[in-house]
């Protein structure tokens, strides 16, 4: 397997901008108020990674990181999104890449 500095800088940017641009909801201790400085953030955000391998047919690699970018004040309209990088080894139809980058915008009432 050749080492793909492509796919490392893909995997390095997305993790490092995946935190500030997730949404976040304060976490509240039952139903009491929590005093302002107390409160705890949820990032709403996940990193996937996977391999799988068939004799005969290759391997396949794949990453993907999906991250609630925006949310209106209202609630009513959010941006959500995704990056994603697979990439085929060996087998009889040889290397081949596959890069995607998916935005979903959910409008509710």
């Amino acid at each position: 397997m050749k080492f793909n500095l492509g796919l490392l800088l893909l995997y390095a940017f997305l993790a490092i901008l995946a935190p500030f641009y997730s949404h976040a909801k304060p976490l509240l201790n039952d139903d009491r108020p929590v005093p302002a400085q107390q409160l705890r953030y949820k990032r709403q955000f996940s990193l996937n990674f996977g391999a799988t391998h068939e004799d005969g047919y290759g391997t396949d690699v794949n990453a993907e990181a999906i991250a609630s970018l925006w949310r209106s004040q209202s609630g009513n309209t959010k941006l959500d999104g995704s990056a994603s990088y697979t990439q085929h080894f060996g087998g009889l139809s040889g290397d081949g890449r596959d890069y995607r980058l998916k935005l979903k915008v959910v409008f509710t009432r």
